[in-house]
This record gives structure tokens, sequence and C-alpha cells, in this order.
């Protein structure tokens, strides 16, 4: 079906609603996708985005070994195969990631506010504490009081925590953009990110976030094969202040990580991107930054309607 024989708007809960952004995004070919900004935010097409990070991680836990210096991370979760991969490559050559400050950026929560604790099975800090605390050698792991992650008594402190330990903020922070456009929780049109401007909404820290619809069907599908009944509504999260304190940034955009082959993967990634940087789309913060995002060969082909004539 031609699309412009039928035309129809967004519906008023998905962030972006101008047809011209939504286009212009749409239709980003893939030899224009790479390039530096004037902040120093690197966009890179490789084949496999998660291996370039896990490379990119490597290094800065290696350099922190042999500079002797404390270096501050807010890590996402869970992504196993990058930090065992890194743990394992540490503990072949002996690398000691002693200096290594590590910071959950967010955590499941209930309705009244409070924290899952890491023995709950599906914590994300638990999951971080497995699959990359314990997968290092004894000898060459953190000491454990460098491992932060939510609890009930340090929601209201969090980003202070983080630069307290970073003297500013977070040396690096890892992450990946959700459906909704959100880095960490930060998600678009909640009680928790509300703010009257651009300036407002980069100042707000972490706290306790109320879910944008769209996470947590995302979410549903990892969390418990889209069980929608047992995906958490609400979570903890770092707030936009803490991305902007961060002195450098790495992101992975890859399908998959967003649960498969599917063109919203494509879109939110190129409204991230190449959109306006807005607080309706969260991680667009990162065109502010300096960082590197590997995008995939795949995430960069053409969003391409699906013909039903083909069936």
């Amino acid at each position: 079906m031609n699309r412009a024989l039928f035309d129809f708007s967004p519906p008023a809960w998905f962030p972006v609603q101008d047809k011209e952004i939504l286009e212009r995004c749409r239709n980003i070919r893939r030899e224009e996708m790479e390039m530096t900004n004037e902040n120093g935010y690197r966009i890179r097409v490789v084949p496999h985005p998660s291996s370039a990070v896990a490379v990119e991680l490597f290094q800065w836990i290696l350099q922190s070994d042999l500079e002797n210096k404390r270096t501050v991370i807010v890590f996402p979760n869970s992504w196993r195969n990058i930090y065992v991969s890194v743990a394992e490559m540490c503990n072949r050559y002996h690398v000691n990631a002693r200096n290594i400050h590590a910071f959950c950026m967010d955590e499941w929560a209930d309705e009244d506010g409070n924290v899952a604790p890491i023995t709950y099975g599906p914590s994300l800090g638990g999951h971080f504490m497995r699959e990359f605390y314990l997968s290092f050698r004894e000898d060459l792991r953190p000491p454990l009081s460098q491992m932060h992650y939510y609890t009930n008594d340090n929601i209201a402190s969090y980003s202070d925590m983080i630069d307290e330990a970073g003297e500013g903020g977070a040396d690096l922070i890892i992450s990946a953009t959700g459906w909704v456009g959100h880095t960490a929780f930060i998600d678009p049109n909640t009680k928790k990110f509300a703010a009257e401007s651009l300036e407002e909404f980069m100042q707000i820290k972490a706290g306790f976030v109320d879910n944008h619809r769209l996470t947590i069907i995302q979410n549903s599908h990892g969390y418990g094969s889209g069980d929608l009944y047992h995906t958490p509504r609400y979570s903890v999260s770092i707030g936009p202040r803490d991305v902007m304190h961060a002195r450098n940034h790495l992101e992975r955009h890859d399908l998959g990580y967003l649960g498969g082959y599917g063109s919203w993967e494509r879109m939110v990634s190129r409204l991230q991107l190449y959109g306006p940087v807005t607080m309706q789309i969260p991680a667009s913060l990162y065109q502010l930054t300096k960082g590197t995002i590997y995008v995939s060969e795949e995430m960069a082909r053409p969003i391409e309607p699906m013909d039903l004539t083909a069936f």
C-alpha cells in the first residue's frame, strides 16, 4: 500500500507527534548516518555494537588499572554477554578492576515506592552483581563497597552519591534506548520527569518513576514473556542531571536488544540520534554530550512499511 494514500496521526500518548520530524528521521539513509557533532558525540555503524561496547568497557577498566585511577561508571542492566565477556578478558589478562566504582542506573519498584531488593529474582541490581561483579576473579574484583545499587534508603541521594564518587559526575554512562525513547527509566510524560522547559528537565535527579505504558509493554517481553500483569509499573532511575553531569557516554543500538526485528527499533533510534533534543525523547539529551553510539548494520537498514499484497 502506498503510504501517501492512507495518512493518519500517532496516538496522543506517543512522545512525538510532528509528522515532518517522523518522516525526516524515517528516511535517513545508511550512508548519512555516521557523523560527529559539535559536542563530540559520534555515531558509528558497525556489524556488532555489543562487541564494540565490550571492547571499550574493557579499555576503561584496563586504563583504570594501569593509571591507578578511580573510575566511576553508571551501568545498565541486564547485559550478561557484555559483562561476562569483559570480566573474562580481565581474568585472562590479569586486569584488576579495583578502581571501578559502579552505579546501577535503575531498578524495579512497587506502587508504594519500595525498591525491589537484589535478592528478588528479576532485580536489575541483582543481575548486575551476578553478571559483572561475580564474573571477575576474586582477586581482581572491585571492593564490594564500590558496587552501588538502589535501596529504599538511598533513592533521594543517589544522584549526589554519583557526583560525590565521580567528583562532579560519572566518568562514563553506558546505555541503550528503549521503545519510548528513554535512557535508564527516564520516561517522558511521567510525573517524575515533568518539567516546564528542557533546562528544568536536565536538572532532575534520580528518583521514583511512574513508568510510561510503552516501557511497561517493552519490559513485559523480557520480564514475563509478555505478561503485563507480572511486570512492575514503577521503577527508580537516574535522572537527566546524571546524564548531563557524566563526562563520557557509550551506547549501543542493535536489533534484538529491544525485542527482535522491527521498524519501531529503527525509528526510536533515529528519533534519538537525528531528531530534536527534547524531553519527549529523553535519550536525545546525549546529542548534547561527548560520547560514542554504535549502531548495527541491521539497525541502519531502511524503514519500509509491510506490503500485505505479498501474502
